[in-house]
């Protein structure tokens, strides 16, 4: 699949347009404003479109989203998303998307990182002319969600010197320290000289940015997630999923091992489809702290 930017005849796309905004005069309100992408097959099939608008103040609007009926439920509307907020990282530090009060709707952008935002009343009976009908429900308000973006970079074993290594570190240390309740002060300061050499050799390493600073780092061997890390002012942002989903998709991880002694990172785990197949009493340096094995199901 090849995700193209549409600079003209953005019309000849009406068909899918129409699938997320079925009132034209509504759709041209924001067309020629927005950049539209458009997702095809090698066959130039049409799969999936979107289109987003500048609200200025370091804002971005996600318009419009949508997959024609033939390929909805593979994952399409997902990977646009996944592209469009590492477009928009470096121009834009929020992305909005507004929409009715569909179960469906809702449930799909709460998977991607959105957290509601607010609603703006009526907007459906006062913009378009005819009933708009979601979930066999007359849509009313206009609900709004909204996503930090950040862009994810792959780091190259060549390109980790110490300066892009070192902020990694920090992040590693207020990220347990926020998180890590069961280890000591000394615990993470034994650690810190052999993450950063982890961290230097591990096999496939993703940095993502936030506002250009590091928001987070994902540690790749083979299919397994070997450390997830985001920093404490990021949290509850998606970004940790949005990592975890590289691995998962792009990469083929289906393993990860988390501390017992941490359950929210076995709840975020779980959450996305893991399980425990085997605990041991200590980690692999042979410390006192139990692991959980966890495979994606």
């Amino acid at each position: 699949m090849n995700i193209t930017k549409i600079t003209t005849g953005k019309k000849r796309f009406m068909q899918l347009l129409l699938l997320a905004d079925e009132q034209e005069s509504m759709i041209d309100r924001y067309l020629e404003r927005g950049e539209m992408f458009v997702m095809q097959t090698s066959g130039e099939e049409a799969v999936c479109s979107a289109v987003v608008t500048d609200e200025c103040n370091g804002v971005c609007e996600l318009k419009s989203l949508a997959v024609a009926p033939q390929h909805q439920r593979k994952g399409y509307g997902r990977k646009m998303i996944d592209f469009l907020q590492s477009h928009y990282a470096e121009r834009f530090k929020t992305m909005i998307v507004g929409t009715g009060d569909s179960t469906q709707t809702v449930s799909f952008y709460k998977s991607c990182g959105f957290r509601y935002s607010h609603t703006v009343p009526d907007f459906f009976t006062d913009n378009y002319d005819h009933p708009i009908i979601e979930d066999d429900k007359v849509l009313k308000d206009m609900i709004y969600f909204s996503k930090s973006l950040a862009k994810t970079v792959i780091v190259n074993a060549n390109e980790r010197t110490d300066d892009v290594i070192t902020p990694l570190v920090r992040l590693w240390e207020r990220s347990v320290r926020a998180s890590h309740h069961f280890l000591k002060e000394s615990d993470i300061v034994n650690f810190t000289p052999l993450v950063y050499e982890y961290i230097k050799a591990i096999g496939t390493l993703i940095v993502l940015y936030h506002d250009k600073k590091p928001a987070g780092f994902i540690g790749l061997e083979g299919r397994k997630i070997e450390m997830l890390f985001i920093s404490p002012d990021c949290f509850g942002q998606g970004f940790g999923k949005q990592l975890a989903g590289i691995a998962i998709n792009d990469y083929g991880c289906v393993f990860v091992d988390v501390n017992e002694q941490n359950p929210e990172a076995e709840k975020f785990y779980r959450h996305i489809g893991f399980r425990t197949f085997e605990r041991t009493e200590t980690d692999e340096q042979g410390n006192p702290f139990p692991i959980l094995r966890m495979k994606l199901n």
